[in-house]
C-alpha cells in the first residue's frame, strides 16, 4: 500500500479517535452537569419544605404567644369566664383567619379540657389530653411545644403556650393551629414546586373526627397512607404509588409522567416528638435541564462531525495536495528523465512547498544536464 493512502487513511483515523475521545468527554461533563444540577434540585426542595414548616411554626408560635400574653386574655381565663375571653378574642381571630389562615386558635384547661374554641365557640368541655400528647405535654409540664400532631380537624402544625396565673400556678394553656394546605400552596406559588402530604390512615381515622370523608377515600389511598392533600392531585397519584411511598428516611428518584420528567423528593413527616406518621412529597419538572443537556448533546455531536470533516479536508488538501502530489509528479519525471527523456520541466519553483523546493531544483539541474 502505498504512503498516499495509508498515510492520509493513518491521519484521518487519529484525528477522528481524537474528536471521538474529546466528545466523549464533553458528554461526560454534560451529564455530570446535569446530575449535580439534578441534585442542586433535591437539596432545594428539601431545604424550601424544612424553611417553610420552620416558618409555620415560628408564626403559630408567636400569634399563640401574643394572644395568651394579653392582660384581658390572661385574666379572663384564669376567671373561666368564657364569654368574656370571647369577647376579648373573636374580632382579632377572624382578622387572623381572614388575612393570614390561622384557622384554629383554642384555650384550654389542666390537663387538656377544651375550654374555648375560637373557630367554633359552641363546642367545649371535651378532654383532648390522651388523644392529643402535645396538649398534654404543655398542660402538665407547664412548657411551651410546637410542632405538628393529629388533631380533630387532621394534621395540623400546632404551637401550645402555658398560661400562668398571678401566683405562677397554671391556669390553662392556649393554643394556635395551622393547616398544611396554605404551607404547601404556598411552595408551589414561591417555587414552582408540587408539594403534597400523606398520613397514616390508621391515625386518620382514629383521632381526626372532624375530618372531612372526601379524604378518606380509596382513591386517596397509598399503601397505608392516605393522600391529605395536593397542589396537584392527578399528578401526585402518578408520581407517588405504593412501591415509593414507604420510608423511613429522606429519598429521591426521577420519574417520567406523560412524557415529562419529574424529579421527586420525600421527606418523613414526623410530629413534634419525632414519631413519623406520614410523608411529604415534592416534585419539581427538570424538562429545562434535560432539554438544555439534550440540546449540547446535539451540538457536541454536530462540532464533532465537523471537526472530523474539517481534519480530513486538511489532511487531504495539505498532505496530498503540498506534499504528496508534488513529489509524486517529480517522481514520475525523475523516471522518466532517467529512461532518456528531458523534455518534462519541473512546475515553477515557487508553487512547491519549501521542503520540496530542493528535490525541484535538483530534478531542474540533471534536467537540463541531460539536455546539454
Amino acid at each position: 500500500m502505498t504512503f498516499r493512502r495509508r498515510g492520509t487513511a493513518l491521519l484521518v483515523a487519529t484525528s477522528f479517535i481524537v474528536v471521538l475521545a474529546i466528545t466523549g468527554i464533553a458528554n461526560f461533563l454534560t451529564t455530570r452537569l446535569l446530575h449535580e444540577a439534578k441534585e442542586e434540585n433535591y437539596k432545594l426542595m428539601r431545604d424550601v419544605l424544612q424553611s417553610i414548616v420552620k416558618s409555620t411554626e415560628d408564626k403559630a408560635l408567636s400569634r399563640a404567644e401574643m394572644i395568651a400574653s394579653m392582660n384581658g386574655v390572661r385574666d379572663s381565663l384564669v376567671a373561666r369566664d368564657r364569654a368574656k375571653l370571647l369577647e376579648e378574642c373573636e374580632r382579632m381571630f377572624k382578622i387572623q383567619d381572614e388575612k393570614y389562615g390561622v384557622s384554629r386558635g383554642q384555650f384550654h384547661l389542666p390537663p387538656g379540657i377544651s375550654f374555648l374554641r375560637l373557630h367554633n365557640p359552641k363546642k367545649f368541655g371535651d378532654d383532648q389530653s390522651v388523644s392529643r400528647p402535645m396538649l398534654g405535654d404543655v398542660n402538665v409540664n407547664d412548657v411551651l411545644r410546637t410542632g405538628l400532631e393529629i388533631t380533630p380537624a387532621g394534621p395540623t402544625i400546632s404551637a401550645i403556650v402555658p398560661v400562668d396565673d398571678d401566683s405562677g400556678k397554671l391556669a390553662g394553656s392556649f393554643e394556635i393551629g395551622l393547616e398544611l394546605p396554605p404551607m404547601l400552596d404556598k411552595i408551589k406559588e414561591a417555587y414552582n414546586i408540587e408539594a403534597a402530604v400523606f398520613v397514616e390512615e390508621k391515625l386518620l381515622k382514629e383521632l381526626a373526627t372532624e375530618l372531612g370523608g372526601d379524604v378518606l377515600t380509596p382513591k386517596n389511598r397509598v399503601g397505608r397512607y392516605i393522600r391529605y392533600y395536593s397542589t396537584h392531585p392527578e399528578l401526585a397519584s402518578m408520581l407517588v404509588t405504593d412501591k415509593e411511598i414507604e420510608i423511613l428516611e429522606a429519598r429521591h428518584y426521577d420519574k417520567t409522567v406523560e412524557g415529562t420528567m419529574w424529579g421527586v423528593q420525600l421527606v418523613p413527616l414526623y410530629t413534634y416528638n419525632g414519631k413519623q406518621v406520614g410523608v411529604y412529597a415534592l416534585a419539581i419538572n427538570q424538562a429545562q435541564e434535560n432539554a438544555a443537556a439534550g440540546r449540547a448533546r446535539v451540538w457536541q455531536f454536530l462540532t464533532a462531525l465537523f471537526a472530523v470533516v474539517a481534519f480530513a479536508g486538511v489532511v487531504l488538501v495539505v498532505v496530498r495536495g503540498l506534499l504528496l502530489s508534488p513529489v509524486q509528479a517529480l517522481g514520475e519525471r525523475m523516471k522518466a528523465l532517467a529512461d532518456g527523456d528531458a523534455s518534462q520541466p519541473a512546475d515553477p519553483i515557487d508553487t512547491y512547498a519549501d521542503e520540496v523546493q530542493p528535490l525541484a531544483e535538483g530534478y531542474e539541474r540533471l534536467r537540463k544536464e541531460r539536455q546539454s
